[in-house]
């Protein structure tokens, strides 16, 4: 069965108003929120290992949009937070551009297909800049996750 991302992705998962500028400082403070939200320990630990990931190859897949992410022992199933900085972050893309789009995932160790067929579809439904600029105009978080809903439902085939 394939996962949605609009099933990762809630409302209280959301920053639209992302304030950091840096690279690390943003995956730090989104990995602290993410496990906020979601009731995960360790922040530092998902922090880590998501910087780790990052130094192996940028996760700034060009068009505006990251995705920073790692798959971690000891958690249940995979999480997911976003956030949108309308100032742009840098991020040492695969395009060189800044990133305004963040897409932060973590699952457990274990779970290979299902991280990367999510990756792949959030890769996919990003690549329609239709999708990047309802993201970026989406003025609650509410509304971001209704865009990343009805482009997922328009430009994927769940099966």
């Amino acid at each position: 069965m394939k996962i949605r991302i609009q099933d990762l992705i809630r409302t209280n998962c959301v920053i639209i108003d992302l304030k950091q500028a840096g690279k690390l400082e943003v995956i730090d403070s989104l990995a602290r929120f993410l496990c906020s939200v979601s009731g995960l320990p360790n922040a530092d630990v998902v922090s880590s290992k998501i910087v780790e990931r990052e130094t192996e190859m940028s996760t700034g897949i060009g068009y505006g949009i990251a995705i920073p992410h790692a798959r971690l022992p000891g958690i249940d199933r995979l999480y997911m937070a976003a956030a949108r900085s309308a100032e742009g972050i840098e991020f040492d893309s695969l395009d060189g551009q800044a990133v305004n789009l963040v897409f932060m995932m973590v699952s457990p160790e274990n779970t290979s297909a299902e991280h990367t067929q999510v990756l792949s579809t959030l890769s996919q439904v990003m690549s329609y800049e239709d999708v990047r600029s309802k993201l970026m105009e989406a003025d609650t978080p509410e509304a971001f996750v209704e865009v990343i809903a009805a482009a997922e439902n328009k430009y994927t085939s769940i099966l």
